[in-house]
């Protein structure tokens, strides 16, 4: 149910300006990626030394590394210490800065930019994501290029402005988008329940796993609906990042494309952090539905090409259980319950916070890989699934029933209970 990262960085003195020089001779560079849990993960070569995975996020500024004990180990030195904005405001987190580490991607050039370090790793990714993560790649890091994304064959695409040539199909549309502090955002609109149209102003947000979030209260007609469901939403550098869910009648990302029906999250500014933060900004859009487009920014021009891919607004797959599963140990296969939304599937079959998982169906729980089993609740309704599951060190045997527990009908008949 989860897959948003918050990470606030506020004000931080980082003056390069690059981008282009990643190019050879200024030509495009294809390089692969891969697509795991709605996040889109890069491999990058670090200090010329050590291959990591880095998650591509267009919703973050900066590069940020989660791990100090690699820049430790490395020898590089630390200019500063820094605090940082954290989800909740009520915890102390603080990171360093690195000047001029050697950074490099497959098929470009390496680079030197400034990166921010984590005093502590607060996120732990690899319990969400199920395998390793290390750190993030903001959007400064490609400035002054012109980014293709191509979910379907895992390619993200790199221009320089000056040999960047417009999409000339018709299939791609182009819309136009604004920037600030090198983060992309668009216009659209979304129609509630009740009929009302809304004009919202939404992040691009490729460090998202979820397809849509609002924050309640950046419009004056922007409210919680009447019929929700708490539940987790992500990770932030203060923890975990609680909110709510629900659906929304209908979407409509840009001009030409609409949704309908859709699987929302909502956050309320006064449990994240400072409202100024979010000024003129009323939620994001996540990889769920960027992944339904061939996507280019140009974040030069402020413009974005969108090429649909078939039945692009065929019904989102989710899940139908009501369970938040992190995954930990040596080799990450095996498998908690971090969450249960109440009243969910998952929490009628008796499954609690805490329990550990040991198998599923017929097979133990390390024959699976964390996106197997995200699968798996995301079957068609109706779908028993066989669980065992262990609680203070007993054992016990539940069957888990999938269920549309977010459609408005249900949503409302729970409330009235």
């Amino acid at each position: 149910m989860i897959g948003f990262i918050l990470v606030m960085t506020g004000q931080i003195a980082i003056s390069q300006v690059l981008g282009p020089e990643i190019l050879k001779d200024k030509e495009p560079a294809e390089i692969d990626f891969e697509y795991s849990q709605g996040f889109i993960i890069l491999n990058l070569r670090f200090s010329k030394a050590l291959p990591l995975k880095f998650i591509l996020d267009t919703g973050a500024e900066h590069v940020i590394l989660f791990r100090r004990e690699i820049t430790d180990i490395l020898g590089i030195e630390y200019e500063k210490r820094i605090n940082l904005v954290g989800s909740d405001l009520e915890r102390e987190v603080y990171a360093f800065i690195c000047r001029n580490v050697a950074l490099q991607l497959e098929k470009t050039q390496t680079v030197s930019r400034d990166i921010i370090v984590l005093e502590e790793d607060f996120l732990h990714l690899e319990e969400l994501t199920g395998e390793a993560i290390h750190g993030i790649l903001g959007t400064r890091f490609f400035r002054n290029l012109i980014m293709g994304i191509d979910y379907k064959k895992g390619k993200l695409t790199l221009h320089s402005a000056d040999s960047f040539r417009p999409p000339t199909e018709p299939d791609f549309k182009k819309i136009s988008i604004e920037i600030d502090k090198y983060k992309p955002y668009v216009r659209s609109k979304m129609k509630r329940a009740d009929g009302l149209e809304l004009d919202l102003k939404l992040l691009i947000d490729t460090g998202a796993a979820l397809p849509f979030m609002l924050f309640v209260d950046t419009h004056p007609s922007l409210t919680l609906p009447d019929y929700f469901v708490k539940g987790n939403l992500g990770k932030g550098l203060g923890g975990d990042l609680m909110g709510y869910l629900s659906k929304m009648r209908e979407l409509q990302f840009t001009e030409h494309f609409s949704f309908n029906n859709i699987i929302t999250s909502f956050q309320k500014l006064d449990t994240l952090i400072n409202p100024e933060v979010y000024k003129g900004r009323n939620g994001l859009i996540g990889n769920p539905i960027l992944e339904r487009f061939h996507i280019i920014l140009d974040n030069v021009n402020g413009i974005m090409y969108l090429k649909a891919r078939k039945n692009y607004n065929k019904d989102f797959k989710y899940d139908k259980s009501g369970l938040v599963i992190y995954a930990f140990g040596p080799e990450l296969n095996d498998y908690y319950v971090k969450e249960v939304i109440e009243g969910s599937p998952a929490w009628n079959a008796g499954i609690r916070s805490g329990d550990m998982i040991k198998s599923l169906g017929i097979w133990p729980i390390n024959f699976y890989s964390l996106r197997h089993i995200l699968n798996k609740l995301k079957g068609r309704e109706g779908k028993k699934i066989r669980m065992k599951l262990e609680r203070n060190g007993r054992s016990f045997r539940t069957n888990l029933v999938l269920n549309d527990f977010l459609s408005p009908k249900k949503l409302k008949k729970a409330k009235n209970k």
